[in-house]
This record gives C-alpha cells, sequence and structure tokens, in this order.
C-alpha cells in the first residue's frame, strides 16, 4: 500500500488543483467498469436481464457542474495521510465496481443478499444497479470529506441528491415490484392517460386507460401492461428534484428561482408524456413485434431527460448571464451624483452670479 501512494503521489503535478484530483479520482472506478463492460451503460431502466447504469455517469456530471465552484476554494495540495486515505478509497472503489462488472461470482453474491433481504434478484437487476448507486453516493462522500473535510459535503450535493434517488427507485421496484406503489402506480397511470388523449386529438388508433396501453399499429398489435418504472415516473421525480436543487444555488431573486423551478418541473413532466407518446407512434408506424418495441424504448430509454436537464441549465445560466451583463450595463451607465445640499447661492440666476463675483474682485 506504501508504494501504491509513493507512486500515486509522485505521479500528481505539483501544481494540480486538489479539486481536479477530486474529480479525477471520483470518476476512476466507474469509468474502470465502463471499460469492462461499456454494453451495461445503457440510459434505459434496468431489469429482466438488462442494465442501465449511464445513469452513474450523469452522477459524475452534476459533480464535476458543482464543483465548478467549489475548485476555487479548495485547499492548495492535500497532505500525506488525505493522500494515503484517498489511494485506499479508491482502490476499494476500484475493486467493487471492477467485481460486479466483470467477476460473475462477486455479482452473484451481490444478488444473494438482495435475495436475503427480500428483494426480487432473480428476475430483475434492480438491486444490483441499487448497490450501484449505494456505492458511488458513499465513495463520492466519504472521498469529499478526505480531501477537503465536510464543507465540500454541501458542493457534492446533487450528485448525491441523484444517487440517493435511482437508490431509492430501484430499492422500490426490487422489494415492491409491477405497480405495487399506489402513489408512484398514480403518475403512471396519469401518463398512459395522456398518451391516450394526445393521440385521439391526432387521430391515432393508440389508446391509454389506467395501467392498459393498447397500439393499433400498422404491423401489428400491442398490448402493454405499463408499470411505474416502464414509463419514466423515477426519472420524472429525481430530475425535478435535481433542477429544484440547481434553481436553489442560483444568485437570483427568489422569485426568478421559483420561476425556473416551476418551468423545470413542468417541463420535466412534459417530456416523460412526450417520450412515452413518441414510443406509441413509434408502435403504430414502424414496430412489427413486440421486442421491435421493446428495442427502441430502450434506445430512446432516458436520453431525453438528461438532455433535457442540460438544455435547461445552459438556458438558465445563459439568461442569468445576459440579466447580469444587462445590470452592470445599467449601472456604468448611470453615474453616481453625490448627494449635495444646495444653499440659496448655488440656486442664484447666473447673472446675480457674475455681479457677486465682479463684486468681490
Amino acid at each position: 500500500m506504501t508504494s501504491l501512494v509513493r507512486s500515486f503521489s509522485m505521479q500528481i503535478p505539483r501544481r494540480l488543483n486538489v479539486a481536479d484530483l477530486f474529480l479525477a479520482i471520483s470518476a476512476a472506478p466507474i469509468l474502470f467498469m465502463l471499460a469492462l463492460a461499456p454494453e451495461t451503460f445503457g440510459l434505459s431502466w434496468a431489469g429482466f436481464g438488462k442494465l442501465g447504469r449511464g445513469g452513474l455517469l450523469f452522477v459524475l456530471f452534476f459533480l464535476a457542474f458543482e464543483f465548478m465552484d467549489f475548485r476555487r476554494n479548495a485547499i492548495p495540495a492535500p497532505n500525506r495521510t488525505r493522500k494515503i486515505a484517498a489511494a485506499a478509497l479508491m482502490t476499494i472503489a476500484v475493486l467493487y465496481f471492477g467485481g460486479v462488472a466483470a467477476i460473475a461470482q462477486f455479482t452473484d453474491t451481490v444478488y444473494s443478499v438482495g435475495r436475503v433481504l427480500g428483494a426480487s434478484g432473480e428476475v430483475s437487476n434492480s438491486w444490483l444497479m441499487a448497490m450501484d448507486y449505494l456505492a458511488l453516493a458513499l465513495y463520492i462522500l466519504v472521498l469529499a470529506t478526505v480531501l477537503f473535510g465536510a464543507r465540500a459535503l454541501k458542493a457534492t450535493l446533487t450528485a448525491v441528491v441523484f444517487s440517493v434517488g435511482m437508490l431509492a427507485m430501484y430499492l422500490l421496484d426490487a422489494f415492491f415490484p409491477y405497480g405495487t406503489i399506489g402513489p408512484l402506480q398514480f403518475w403512471a397511470n396519469f401518463i398512459v392517460a395522456c398518451v391516450g388523449f394526445f393521440s385521439r386529438v391526432f387521430g391515432l388508433p393508440i389508446f391509454g386507460w389506467a395501467n392498459n396501453l393498447t397500439i393499433l399499429g400498422k404491423h401489428g398489435t400491442f398490448q402493454l401492461i405499463v408499470f411505474w418504472p416502464s414509463v419514466g415516473v423515477h426519472s420524472m421525480l429525481i430530475y425535478s428534484l435535481v433542477m429544484i436543487l440547481l434553481a436553489a444555488k442560483l444568485v437570483a431573486p427568489w422569485r426568478r428561482k421559483m420561476l425556473y423551478v416551476v418551468a423545470g418541473v413542468a417541463g420535466t413532466l412534459s417530456l416523460n408524456v412526450f417520450r412515452i407518446f413518441i414510443i406509441s407512434v413509434y408502435g403504430y408506424v414502424y414496430a412489427t413485434s413486440g421486442s421491435d418495441l421493446d428495442a427502441f424504448h430502450n434506445s430512446i430509454g432516458e436520453f431525453l431527460f438528461p438532455l433535457w436537464i442540460i438544455v435547461f441549465i445552459v438556458l438558465v445560466l445563459n439568461i442569468e448571464s445576459r440579466l447580469s451583463a444587462r445590470a452592470k450595463r445599467v449601472t456604468v451607465q448611470t453615474p453616481h451624483t453625490p448627494e449635495t445640499t444646495l444653499d440659496r447661492k448655488e440656486l442664484t440666476p447666473p447673472s446675480t452670479i457674475g455681479n457677486q463675483l465682479d463684486g468681490v474682485w
């Protein structure tokens, strides 16, 4: 371990910002897993033989986004003890994520723990995905504390909230599968009903009621029983929460923050309905089999949600930048006039002032 730490320390440039070092160490286990099992990094919901680890990359994105400001105040360089602890943590994380990606016996052990606790690990990968997000959240929290202290935890909040949100959703699916959770299934039924409504508006033979979606396609009829993980309810809730957190961090009046929050949540909900509607239209026009429709569902997966949140962040930052620049221009163009008390002489007409000056001289 000592030689590993010495090699680890020698390879760090002296002028490397410790925040950049933290981001690199945070990403290392996930990038190692990506290299070992790139086929598991889909953006769809995991389950029934599929893995959707693409969300782990967005945890790293949120982490890097928040650390843009924190890196300015980061400590100049970690001491030897912090380096040793960071190297040990990275080693443990690499072993875990590498194990679940490439070692079948290790993955089976993780599944067996879930089965002992009552999770439906034998038919779904939800338990395994939950453990991935749990491990990543703990790794980021402990690593940030080791390198910076407790003050860094605030800078990891969005990434950790996203991880914990995904963890919670996968645990719910593992222990309560097939729409057995009423409030979440309500949203699924609501989205299906919205899809049915828009289909009637456009005159499409797509019918949605409760959690049943019927598509009278050109190449076959598809009868789908829809549960909440399949319609992106988890993405809708988690990305809405992330948008609330990002809006709360803005340096802006609270009314504008609330406007951003409402726009973000409403946009996320609308996007989810649009996504399911597009999938249904694909089933009506192009799909020739259930597997074909499922493949399209998985390919579009969660792609739209990350794209939407990136567009949302860029738009909000652009708006705030423009408003800030305009406020600065107004300040520069409006010179500051010092307040003075005018006496009667200063209010005297010019001619009188001239006579007074002549009299003085």
